[in-house]
């Protein structure tokens, strides 16, 4: 090669390290950006930004530290002075503007911080938009998780889900309970079950069938639908399967007037589609210091609240997502499941500190299900209680199903369901302002 040659390669490839370097400034500002929005950058956003850093080919021509300077650099300014250290950041990121592919870069950094945790807050939409903006770029949907139930023709169901992050606390206990009350009120019902790993609620709802098929009762049956998640092991790949799975299921349902949905007890991005969704937010809560903790973080010795959970925190920033876009916020009920009787002094302690968590985070509170075997004796066999009081069943006019059949209209009420003339008649509930 002559030396002309060479000395055009030898521009060329100072031109590539010289954009890639502008690319690398505007995506570290844009990263600075989004993790800055609600405060001190977490260590859950840095290691965000380790693993993306460690993944991106296009910027491993710079040593990771050189990247990390420039990130913590832009985070500083930005805690410093926000309105001069956002401009500064905004006005770097704009240099990339005209690149589709370095634009797709910054993008895809921006929303890898910014899903890092619960999911975007407002403030992360709006950092993520405004980046897009200097970029002369579309704003992306970010709350993806939002307009999982279409919009028909028709009225659309009333959605109500049983969610707490915690196992065993009796959610799919009240949901197919639920479910069976609306059915004998004359309500055509939809069920979801996104606890695939348990999936008690299918469970139950396949013995109910079982029992029709075989002649043995005529029972009301819901349209259910079991939303599996997904295994695909790239998350946005994984998160957009999900929601072409509810999206399928509840264009199934559309025609229903409610629709009851058990969510798993653990965090996931099919809990996150259920909670958003709702109208009617089901907490069960198990009678204890114990359990109050998904509510939030608890000074057992004194009997006082810390700080609010995650979970909490959750339902908090999707109700702020759903006022965003207009909709009404979540109307969020917390039962109180399992019912002792036997400490009258730590029941009075659980329900002063509960009345002070509902006016701080909320929510409304409203009785649950006592501890009962007969809301679980007739599983296997596909029965509730509620059926047992048909003709031809066994007798259940004892103290026991008495009193949880008035627990369970309790439910109905609380939620806004009443019986009237013949059939169930509906309150609009009460939205709950968030405090």
């Amino acid at each position: 090669m002559n030396l002309f040659g060479r000395l055009s390669e030898n521009i060329h490839a100072l031109s590539a390290r010289m954009h890639s370097r502008v690319v690398l400034e505007a995506a570290m500002a844009a990263a600075a950006l989004v993790a800055t929005s609600d405060g001190e950058v977490s260590f859950a956003k840095r290691a965000t930004l380790d693993k993306v850093l460690a993944s991106l080919d296009a910027l491993k021509v710079f040593e990771v530290h050189v990247a990390i300077g420039l990130f913590n650099g832009f985070a500083v300014a930005i805690r410093e002075h926000e309105d001069a250290g956002r401009g500064r950041a905004l006005s770097c990121v704009s240099e990339a503007a005209g690149d589709r592919q370095a634009a797709d870069l910054i993008m895809r950094i921006a929303r890898a911080i910014g899903q890092t945790g619960n999911g975007f807050s407002v403030r992360e939409v709006t950092r993520i938009t405004e980046i897009s903006a200097a970029l002369g770029i579309a704003s992306p949907d970010l709350c993806d998780e939002r307009l999982a139930v279409p919009k028909g023709r028709g009225k659309a169901p009333h959605i109500i889900a049983l969610g707490n992050e915690k196992g065993g606390t009796g959610k799919s206990t009240a949901a197919m309970h639920l479910a069976v009350a609306l059915l004998k009120l004359g309500r055509k019902v939809g069920t979801l079950d996104f606890d695939g790993r348990q999936a008690t609620l299918s469970t139950f709802l396949r013995n109910r069938a079982a029992a029709v098929a075989a002649g043995n009762r005529d029972l009301p049956m819901p349209l259910h639908r079991r939303v599996e998640r997904s295994a695909l092991r790239d998350r946005g790949q994984a998160e957009s399967e999900d929601r072409a799975r509810v999206r399928e299921a509840f264009a199934q349902l559309a025609g229903c007037d409610y629709v009851v949905i058990d969510t798993p007890g653990s965090e996931s991005y099919l809990s996150r589609i259920a909670h958003f969704n709702s109208d009617t937010l089901i907490t069960p809560l198990n009678d204890s210091f114990l359990d109050i903790d998904v509510l939030a973080k608890i000074d057992r010795s004194k009997r006082r609240a810390l700080a609010p959970s995650e979970y909490c925190k959750m339902v908090w920033d999707l109700n702020t997502q759903r006022r965003s876009d207009g909709g009404k916020a979540i109307d969020w009920i917390v039962m109180r499941n399992r019912l002792a009787h036997i400490d009258a002094r730590n029941n009075r302690e659980i329900s002063a500190l509960l009345n002070q968590l509902s006016e701080r985070m909320g929510f409304r509170l409203e009785p649950g299900f006592s501890e009962r075997v007969s809301y679980r004796a007739y599983f296997e066999s596909g029965f509730t209680l509620l059926d047992l009081s048909d003709e031809g069943a066994e007798p259940w006019n004892n103290k026991s199903h008495e009193h949880a059949r008035e627990e369970i209209g309790d439910l109905l009420t609380a939620v806004g369901v009443t019986e009237e003339r013949g059939r169930a008649a509906e309150r609009t509930p009460r939205a709950v302002g968030l405090h």
